[in-house]
Formats: structure tokens, C-alpha cells, sequence
């Protein structure tokens, strides 16, 4: 996603990662309460969520890449209320993020200090 913000003038495709990538990638996911592998329900992991959310939304600028094919045929494989509720979630999670300590907030929030190792 952060190589997207470019329009893809530098990289030919979006560098955007979901949960599992992050788990085989990284030792991050170790201790987490969320399932890297998991899509739906409240162990869904929040950047696999956020990694759906990402394609439904630029699936018009995207999908036209022949490197994105693989990940959009994932995706079409996925049935309509699967991909509103990956939507749904994804939205509140990042409604969220900016949430007070005071407000109530339905869906996990993603520690930051979680990322910072010793």
C-alpha cells in the first residue's frame, strides 16, 4: 500500500501485504491474539483486512496489471458478502485508529508499541 501512493510510477506493482506475508516474512506475528491466516471473524488479522480492503478498493486502477492477476483471481473467489464484511471491518478498524481512550471502539485496536522491539 505505501508503494501505491505513487501511482505506480515507481514500482509495476503496489507493495501491499497481507497478515500471512507479514508471518512468513517476519517474526512479528508470534505473539499476537490475531490469526495471520484467518479473513473473517474477530481473530481476523487487521492487515489482512486492511490488504483485501486495499484491492477492492483500487480493483479499477489494478486489476489491469498482469502482475495483480493472482491476487484478484484470490479475491474473486471470495463470495460478495465475504468481501462487504472484509470491507465493513476494514472501515472500522481505521475509523478506529483514531479513536480516543474515552470513546468505546467495537473492533481491536492495533498496538503500535507491539511493532517496537527491544
Amino acid at each position: 500500500m505505501v508503494m501505491f501512493a505513487d501511482d505506480g510510477l515507481l514500482a509495476s506493482k503496489p507493495y501491499a501485504a497481507s497478515g500471512a506475508y507479514i508471518n512468513r516474512m517476519s517474526d512479528y506475528c508470534g505473539d499476537c491474539r490475531y490469526s495471520p491466516k484467518t479473513k473473517e471473524g474477530d481473530k481476523a488479522c487487521p492487515f489482512t483486512l486492511l490488504y483485501w480492503n486495499f484491492l477492492i478498493e483500487n480493483r479499477q486502477k489494478l486489476e489491469g496489471n498482469r502482475r495483480m492477476a493472482m491476487p484478484y483471481r484470490n479475491l474473486d473467489r471470495m463470495d460478495a458478502a465475504q468481501r462487504k464484511d472484509i470491507q465493513t471491518r476494514a472501515h472500522r478498524f481505521l475509523d478506529g485508529l483514531s479513536a480516543t481512550a474515552d470513546v468505546e471502539v467495537e473492533e481491536p485496536q492495533l498496538r503500535l508499541e507491539f511493532f517496537s522491539r527491544p
